[in-house]
């Protein structure tokens, strides 16, 4: 069994490879297409996955620390994730207007790409703001199976102690 700080590593590192690799596929998988892409809206809806990303990158960096270090997070911790929560509550809002602005004369595969991210990036606000939905150890799962509901996200409860 892994130690918590090996944990708490092994997600920031996780993270950290799908920010980079998941727009290289896709761009990748795109520019290769034989139909046209409408690049703003779907880099659009993956710019908010990386960045979503990059937020969980770095608070299992400061998880981390926290935990080898046996302090506290840095002062900036709570303001900083407050204002990423609602930053990312208005971006998905503003995304998913553009798509919804454009739905009548985008492509479907446009369409699909961008709402297929979006809805990726609304799942991991949810995963790191609100509910875990990543349950990928026995104990995660056993939780989950004894009590019958989701388990709070682990930044979520962070910016909650920190009240």
């Amino acid at each position: 069994m892994q130690t918590l700080s090996a944990r708490m590593t092994y997600l920031r590192n996780a993270e950290a490879f799908s920010c980079l690799a998941l727009p290289a596929v896709f761009l990748l998988h795109w520019r290769r297409s034989v139909e046209s892409v409408d690049w703003e809206m779907r880099t659009a809806a993956l710019a908010l996955v990386c960045f979503l990303l990059l937020q969980g990158v770095f608070y299992w960096h400061l998880k981390a620390r926290a935990i080898v270090g046996r302090q506290p997070f840095p002062a900036y911790f709570q303001p900083l994730y407050r204002f990423f929560k609602y930053a990312n509550v208005l971006l998905i809002v503003a995304i998913g207007a553009v798509i919804a602005a454009q739905g009548a004369t985008a492509a479907t595969a446009d369409l699909l790409w961008s709402g297929g991210l979006l809805a990726f990036g609304v799942l991991e606000h949810i995963n790191y703001y609100h509910y875990q939905l990543m349950y990928d150890t026995r104990a995660a799962l056993a939780f989950v199976r004894r009590n019958g509901c989701l388990r709070k996200a682990a930044l979520g409860l962070d910016l909650e102690r920190r009240s």
